[in-house]
């Protein structure tokens, strides 16, 4: 489960620019995702405004990986994302 948690955040990072200007700021993020990995939906729930704007840009261009099997899908497919750029 934390592989594929790690997976995801992964994927945002990779398209998240200017992690430096966000340092020491969090958002959380309720991210939606289909069986294959298809991002549905992503919503700021709590944190930096700013921050949360950039994490869902980051996060729609990103490519979420395939869930492993149908049990991961279930815990993941409706998931808060805790996010702090690196």
């Amino acid at each position: 489960m934390n592989v594929y948690k790690r997976m995801i955040s992964e994927s945002i990072q990779k398209k998240f620019y200017n992690a430096s200007n966000y340092t020491g700021k969090k958002c959380d993020l309720r991210i939606k995702l289909a069986p294959d990995g298809t991002l549905l939906s992503i919503t700021a729930i709590s944190g930096d405004i700013s921050l949360c704007q950039a994490a869902i840009i980051a996060t729609k261009s990103a490519k979420m990986p395939k869930p492993p099997n149908t049990d991961v899908y279930e815990v993941f497919k409706n998931i808060i994302l805790n996010f702090s750029p690196q």
